[in-house]
């Protein structure tokens, strides 16, 4: 006789005895079986990873990324430092932790650019069912499902899983060490706590900081509503902040006590101090970074100074909102926001330990964190907001559950999806070519579905009442999301798509507030590539040399190579990531951003009388400094610089880039 999953198995009754009924299959107050919701979540998670993996081996990875990846790949001391050339000269100015990932990756199965984008895939289809498992144990199996697909769905969230970025490790990483916190936030297990801990501090190996962000977050709620005295609660939370210190130091910790001959410079360190990078470039000096202004020439920055960034719009508490990040994340911030504040309002004066006012506290601490974190920080790429979708997802779907099951709370339902779609409006009108027809149609299915709870709301009406609601909830994200199959014709703007992943119609990656017509047309002319018009390239935003390794310099030097270490010198990742790429081992003076004092002008002098280097080359996107000037003036002063048509046949590599032969007696 069979019998249902999870019933436990019990002796067979006397011969001619009336067997037990069978019990009917538990359902929540939507009418969702949990074996249904299980289907929705398992289905959910598959079809976002197909998405997220469609096409990618023709996405163009993260150009400083994949650079780094060669390199790890190539040897365990590399992989070990994160080495971002393959002479081991260059840390990358991160930890490496999910570049790790990816140089394993690569070591199975080559260097191929879907091999470099396949764990974030898979990190990215794992969160979605990660999700559901979390919120099914806080709200039920219906909102755990509704939440897997909400979470699916966020357009920056399949953008820039298609990106060999670190954010989908990251928040699988801290989903994972969520669900850890979760049970030991039910039995106030310190197993389970120390775990959580754990699992944050490897989630700092992948994006240092921003993985730490989260703590306050589950040390408050476990001190609010785990069931232990106070005492044992402090004491648990002291030793998962010790577990946490200990795995956040460990690669530190090796860097560290590695004497600086044997391992690469830290990138992002004026002294060569993974302290200093972790710390300082990584975090305090991003919180208050300058602005880049408007201007396309490009300031002389002290050296080790962090780069502005200004694809994140104005500080404040609209910036969420605005064009650039608006239809990345926020088509239901909004209705979290609103279901939030019901959310706590129905957990009312519940006892101290009630695990549904827990989770309103976890998941709303989660979203205002990380909320506020991005709305005042200065120094921010639009796909940061992607971390905010697993709370949006959870609180979206757990709040449209708990308006519909609750009479007290209905009114919510119809003022929430009115609230969705006059949004979603907004922001589809934002880009009123793209799709017009759709506006009206969420429009009207926002009004719709808002009329229909109101009216009908049990039976098989629900079922249409419910498919109504998901066309004013998912249509617009659907729609921006679905542009990102589609990369960008031009290279340079896909250059700066693939470390700045935008979803949206015709996504413009080189928005930065800076006027480029006059950059553009003041660009190569005819016969560029032949002259020497400029002594060297202007430091000018997005005048960079072109994304791909130029195929004659390539050869020219294969040809002149005379057992040098490094075949070539350049400055920032735009300028060497991709002949590193292309497998040739390239010094990246400045590191990433061009302004680490790494080589001095004395250090590159000796570099070259050495034997270990002969010819380097100016261009691509860099920020100038003190050390940065002093090493063109070196190379101005004792180098030769040779004609563009001896190394490019490309009129705009022509004009954006000037190589020098520094070897002696040249």
């Amino acid at each position: 006789m069979s019998q249902d999953l999870g019933t436990p198995v019990t002796s067979a009754p006397p011969r001619g005895a009336t067997p037990p009924a069978r019990t009917p299959k538990k359902k929540t107050k939507t009418g969702l079986s949990a074996l249904a919701a299980k289907r929705i979540a398992v289905l959910s998670a598959l079809v976002a990873g197909v998405a997220y993996g469609w096409g990618i081996g023709g996405n163009a990875a993260h150009y400083a990324y994949a650079a780094a990846v060669r390199s790890m790949s190539a040897n365990w001391h590399n992989f070990l430092y994160g080495a971002y050339d393959p002479a081991g000269f260059m840390s990358v100015d991160k930890a490496p932790g999910a570049l790790w990932l990816q140089a394993l990756s690569v070591r199975v199965f080559g260097y191929e650019t879907w091999a470099l984008l396949l764990p974030g895939v898979i990190a990215g289809a794992l969160s979605v069912y990660v999700l559901f498992v979390l919120v099914r144990r806080w709200a039920g199996h219906a909102p755990a499902a509704l939440a897997a697909v909400l979470l699916a769905a966020t357009p920056i969230t399949v953008a820039g899983t298609r990106v060999n970025l670190p954010d989908s490790t990251l928040i699988l990483t801290l989903l994972v060490a969520t669900y850890a916190f979760w049970r030991a936030l039910e039995k106030a297990s310190p197993r389970w706590l120390l775990l959580t801990a754990a699992l944050v501090g490897v989630g700092f190996h992948i994006k240092l900081a921003m993985a730490l962000a989260i703590l306050p977050v589950l040390g408050i709620v476990y001190l609010v509503a785990a069931p232990a005295s106070p005492g044992r609660r402090v004491l648990h939370l002291l030793g998962a902040g010790a577990v946490t210190a200990a795995v956040s130091s460990i690669w530190m910790l090796i860097v560290g006590l590695t004497p600086a001959g044997s391992r690469p410079y830290m990138d992002g360190s004026t002294s060569n101090s993974v302290w200093q990078m972790v710390w300082s470039y990584n975090l305090f000096d991003r919180a208050d970074a300058a602005k880049a202004g408007k201007s396309a020439e490009l300031p002389v920055l002290p050296d080790g100074k962090v780069t502005p960034v200004d694809q994140g719009g104005d500080t404040g508490v609209f910036r969420l909102f605005n064009d650039l990040i608006g239809g990345q994340i926020s088509w239901l911030l909004p209705l979290a926001v609103l279901l939030l504040v019901v959310g706590l309002v129905a957990a009312g004066r519940a006892p101290r330990t009630d695990k549904a006012r827990a989770g309103w506290l976890l998941w709303g601490g989660w979203l205002v964190l990380f909320a506020g974190a991005l709305s005042f920080s200065q120094s921010i790429h639009p796909y940061y907001t992607s971390i905010l979708a697993p709370a949006i997802a959870a609180i979206a779907a757990a709040g449209l559950h708990l308006a519909w099951t609750d009479r007290r709370f209905a009114w919510a339902l119809p003022v929430g999806l009115l609230a969705t779609g006059a949004w979603a409006f907004v922001l589809m009108s934002r880009s009123s070519d793209y799709v017009p027809w759709l506006r009206p149609v969420v429009a009207i299915a926002a009004v719709a579905a808002a009329v229909l709870v109101l009216v009908r709301r049990t039976g098989k009406f629900a079922v249409v009442t419910g498919a109504v609601a998901g066309v004013a909830l998912l249509a617009g994200p659907v729609a921006w999301a679905a542009p990102t199959f589609q990369p960008p014709t031009d290279p340079r703007t896909a250059m700066f798509q693939n470390f700045n992943p935008l979803a949206g119609p015709n996504p413009n990656a080189l928005s930065t507030g800076i006027d480029l017509t006059k950059l553009m047309a003041g660009g190569p002319k005819p016969g560029a590539a032949g002259g020497q018009a400029m002594p060297l390239p202007p430091p000018i935003m997005f005048q960079m040399m072109p994304s791909d390794a130029d195929p004659k310099l390539l050869g020219f030097l294969k040809a002149n190579k005379r057992g040098e270490r490094f075949d070539l010198a350049t400055v920032g990742g735009t300028g060497a990531s991709p002949y590193i790429r292309a497998g040739l081992s390239v010094m990246p003076m400045g590191g990433f951003v061009g302004t680490m004092p790494m080589p001095t002008a004395d250090g590159l002098a000796d570099a070259i009388h050495s034997g270990q280097l002969r010819y380097v080359l100016f261009g691509g996107f860099a920020y100038d400094s003190p050390t940065a000037l002093a090493r063109k003036d070196w190379v101005v002063r004792n180098c030769v610089r040779i004609p563009p048509p001896a190394y490019t046949a490309n009129p705009w590599m022509g004009f954006t880039s000037a190589l020098f032969d520094c070897k002696p007696g040249a």
